[in-house]
């Protein structure tokens, strides 16, 4: 059977399960099987015994529950609420008040969760009931708190960044450098946005002074809660990339630190880290599941030639390099729409891969800009996984103040894939120069 026949059954099988509403991971499995069938007969099946058992036996993979776990507690237990009345008291002299508090928030606590819905809810939790107090303008809130909470999964350490690498082979310590850069570039380009507005219109900050205290103690008390998130964000980045520390070892460092920064504010209970545990296994589960499956599809389109039909296809269909890259850009946005980001990596990465590499865009460039793209689905409808955060942790909110409360941030990332696009050494100098 031709690779063009087989790339059809492989577009309709995924078409068909995600309009059924299966499970990402199904989709994914069950269309590489099917897909191996075709191709190789009963046969071809016996090589998923050591599909599962090669890509689950690879160590990188532990950092993802243990980061997860590291984030987990710190929003169980609450440590972070005295760390936002921190940034308050750093960023409330910023026109836009405690705004800015919010991205602070955000990028400091993506440092140490990787995961980019658990900032939101963090910070959101948080920040939500003290602006709606001061009278903020609560598009302007929700706007913060979902473009904010993207930088969880571009400040490193960040899930995506490790399931990346270790499906195309890249270092991860490389990858967590190039997201430095262009996750602070983010969040001053998010600051920006908000000072600029709130210059036009101070009225967006209620009737909350620029030097409101936040609740709770004294400005110098609250300055010192900021001390142990920088000094635990500075054990696990650190010591990746001194390289005393491997990925892996660091995150079982940030969740000792987590756990340690619990029992330090006397917050850790039984209840709170049964919570955390069980939110770390749900998840972990969720994300081992989606690989695993996604490894099977990888496998049978190797196998039956579609990736390599695919990769010669548009190769040889006269597009230049950044027409392909114009393309790409538009196929994540769109499927951001219908796909969680860690499925969109893994759906299309075994197809898209090699045709990235032979167009000539450097792999760890290419991680960066990938990851960028997977926020722009966090925050526009209708998948938009960060808006839903938002209402679960708002209910009284309407849909439509947080979705155009977030609009403003979709622009934004995606100014930044262009200003990479212009500007690669933003993602390169600091891998390049380690």
């Amino acid at each position: 059977m031709s690779w063009e026949i087989l790339f059809v059954v492989f577009v309709l099988l995924i078409a068909s399960s995600l309009l059924l509403g299966q499970w990402i991971a199904f989709a994914l499995g069950s269309a590489g099987i099917v897909i191996i069938l075709l191709s190789r007969g009963l046969l071809g099946l016996s090589a998923i015994n050591s599909i599962v058992w090669n890509t689950t036996n690879n160590y990188l993979f532990i950092a993802v529950p243990l980061f997860l776990l590291m984030g987990e507690i710190m929003q169980r237990t609450g440590v972070t609420e005295y760390f936002y009345r921190g940034m308050g008291v750093l960023l409330r002299w910023l026109p836009g008040g405690l705004l800015h508090a919010n991205i602070g928030a955000c990028s400091l606590f993506a440092a140490i969760s990787g995961s980019s819905v658990a900032t939101a809810a963090t910070i959101g939790t948080v920040a939500i009931p003290q602006l709606e107090r001061r009278n903020y303008n609560m598009r302007m809130v929700y706007g913060s708190i979902a473009g904010g909470g993207t930088l969880g999964i571009l400040i490193p350490p960040s899930i995506p960044f490790i399931l990346y690498g270790a499906l195309v082979d890249e270092s991860i310590t490389h990858l967590f450098m190039a997201g430095v850069i262009p996750g602070l570039l983010l969040a001053s380009m998010f600051s920006a946005y908000i000072l600029v507005r709130t210059l036009i219109n101070p009225g967006l900050t209620g009737s909350a002074a620029p030097r409101t205290r936040t609740d709770g103690g004294s400005d110098a008390r609250d300055l010192l809660h900021v001390v142990p998130i920088l000094a635990l964000l500075g054990m696990v980045l650190g010591g990746i990339y001194s390289g005393l520390t491997t990925p892996t070892e660091s995150a079982a460092v940030g969740a000792f630190g987590a756990l340690a920064l619990g029992l330090l504010y006397r917050r850790i209970t039984r209840e709170a880290l049964q919570e955390a545990v069980f939110a770390t296994i749900r998840t972990t589960g969720m994300v081992m599941l989606i690989v695993i499956s996604a490894q099977v599809l990888s496998t049978a389109l190797t196998f039956s030639g579609v990736s390599r039909g695919i990769s010669e296809a548009i190769y040889s269909s006269g597009l230049s390099k950044w027409e392909f890259f114009a393309t790409l850009v538009v196929l994540y946005i769109v499927l951001g729409c219908f796909v969680e980001g860690i499925a969109m990596i893994y759906l299309t990465l075994p197809i898209l891969y090699p045709v990235i590499v032979k167009f000539g865009f450097d792999p760890i460039w290419f991680g960066v800009v990938l990851v960028v793209l997977i926020e722009v689905g966090q925050i526009h409808p209708p998948l938009g996984i960060n808006l839903f955060t938002i209402k679960s942790i708002a209910p009284k909110s309407g849909f439509k103040d947080i979705v155009l409360g977030a609009l403003p941030y979709v622009f934004i990332v995606l100014s930044l894939v262009f200003i990479l696009a212009l500007f690669p050494d933003l993602a390169l100098w600091l891998p390049r120069n380690a």
